[in-house]
């Protein structure tokens, strides 16, 4: 049976290191940078996770190598669907926290530079919730394909699932290029306003 590759794109941190503050922002209320400095931590304090969920990811393309009896191969592949599942939603937790902070930001009163960092920083989460929550559906194409796996008695029977896998992947890449776009945009603010 042709291997399936379901994850072959990793999620990674949309905002990008020069995001991380290392000084004092531009024109701004205090209460402002707090808020986007917290923002940004929660993020770049997620690597480590999402370095959990890369190498999670890893071992499902060599899913079916590992071990020579199919019942183990099933139980390895609905254990990694387990963690990964709870890696993403450990991710779409902290995620949401950032997002609330960087939305609390952009309807403050003087937040000055710090609002329109803020909405650029926006855009790219937005983007990263979405393929959060598109990989969610590709775990669970993957746990349902290994729940029909051991009945099918041909290859096309599995054809659903192989095309949904592919689907969901390419939907998720689409939406990591849009976020890398936007993060590159906020990149250039973050630089161009000496944030």
């Amino acid at each position: 049976m042709r291997q399936v590759r379901p994850l072959t794109i990793v999620l990674l941190v949309i905002l990008v290191p020069a995001m991380i503050l290392a000084g004092c922002l531009g024109e701004g209320s205090p209460e402002a940078k707090e808020k986007v400095d917290e923002a940004i931590g929660i993020i770049a304090s997620s690597q480590i996770l999402l370095e959990d969920l890369v190498n999670l990811n890893e071992r499902f393309n060599t899913l079916g190598t590992r071990y020579s009896n199919v019942d183990d191969t099933l139980a390895e592949g609905k254990s990694l669907v387990e963690m990964a599942l709870m890696d993403v939603s450990e991710l779409e937790s902290r995620y949401q926290e950032a997002r609330t902070l960087l939305l609390d930001v952009t309807k403050m009163d003087g937040a000055g530079d710090y609002a329109a960092y803020a909405l650029l920083a926006l855009q790219a989460v937005d983007k990263e919730l979405e393929a959060l929550e598109i990989n969610r559906q590709l775990l669970n194409t993957v746990s349902d394909m290994l729940d029909v796996l051991p009945h099918a008695e041909r290859e096309e029977q599995l054809t659903y699932y192989v095309e949904e896998i592919n689907r969901l992947t390419e939907e998720t890449t689409l939406l990591m290029e849009e976020a890398a776009v936007v993060a590159a945009e906020a990149d250039r603010y973050y630089q161009e306003h000496r944030l």
